[in-house]
């Protein structure tokens, strides 16, 4: 590695699936970081199969590249591929880097040699003051970084890793649409990879403003989590779904820093995601069941 923040090359590795409009909004961030840009890359990865609107301006310091396997994982695969950088930075197109993200994940890591890879903050950021009921559980448990990090993983919204630890670790699980952050991360730090947190590295993330989109996220999440945890069955999920309720109440009991109505629509919220996992995970044992065909 070479010596100094200022000489370390960076890669920022950024999947994009049809949403061009908040790709501007995250280009237009990336090129006003404090770190210049001749010192790090862009590398665009949309896997939608489109090819770059005619209104779309990329930085002199950004590629668009095109990944033809369906999902983020394989998008940020590709990146990895392409990279030039020392450091690998993860930020996702629906996201607003500060000014200082690029610099401070980079002084982290510099901070720390023995680290591998860096978790970023992420900040939440509403359509109004006044949230929805899934912006409100959005707040209180949606991004939580310094306790991913207390758990060995981190989320790729914004996530640095030195480009070595991919050499030794390999390559997201692909086949995950969802999870495979805390898949790749969980792999690294059990391998040996020290990760730690950077308060000062801030993304800023739009709150899922519907109880749809929650949903459709549960159903997601919930699918990955039998590959991740390698939970057989229905009942070994469930416990966990269950199991987890005890911590998320003791966590949205300590938030001060919301109200009443905030904490309350939260917990509605938490509730109905909770059965929401729980017949995801009957469906998904169901449907195995199905395919397999009657016993013999």
């Amino acid at each position: 590695m070479i010596a100094g923040v200022r000489a370390l090359a960076v890669s920022i590795v950024l999947p994009t699936y049809r949403d061009w409009d908040a790709l501007r909004s995250c280009l237009n961030a990336l090129a006003d970081q404090t770190l210049p840009a001749q010192e790090f890359e862009i590398l665009v990865v949309e896997n939608a199969g489109e090819s770059q609107p005619r209104d779309l301006a990329l930085p002199g310091n950004a590629r668009l590249l095109h990944e033809p396997g369906p999902g983020s994982y394989a998008a940020r695969n590709r990146g990895i591929a392409e990279a030039r950088g020392e450091v690998l930075a993860f930020i996702d197109a629906d996201c607003i880097a500060a000014p200082g993200w690029l610099q401070a994940g980079l002084e982290c890591l510099q901070a720390n040699p023995d680290a591998g890879l860096v978790a970023g903050n992420i900040e939440l950021s509403y359509a109004t003051s006044r949230l929805t009921p899934a912006e409100c559980f959005e707040k209180a448990f949606a991004f939580r970084q310094r306790q991913n990090v207390a758990d060995g993983v981190s989320v790729t919204a914004n996530l640095f890793v030195r480009h070595e630890v991919f050499d030794e670790v390999g390559a997201f699980d692909f086949g995950l649409m969802s999870g495979g952050d805390f898949e790749w991360t969980r792999r690294a730090t059990s391998q040996g990879h020290r990760l730690v947190y950077c308060e000062k590295a801030v993304v800023r993330h739009p709150a899922r403003s519907s109880l749809s989109a929650l949903a459709g996220k549960a159903r997601r999440v919930t699918s990955g989590s039998q590959t991740l945890y390698q939970e057989h069955g229905v009942f070994g999920g469930i416990r966990r779904v269950v199991g987890n309720l005890v911590g998320d109440l003791a966590s949205l009991a300590s938030r001060w820093d919301m109200t009443w109505r905030e904490r309350a629509w939260a917990l509605l919220v938490l509730v109905y995601l909770k059965a929401v996992k729980v017949v995801q995970r009957f469906r998904l044992v169901t449907t195995r069941h199905g395919r397999a065909g009657p016993p013999r």
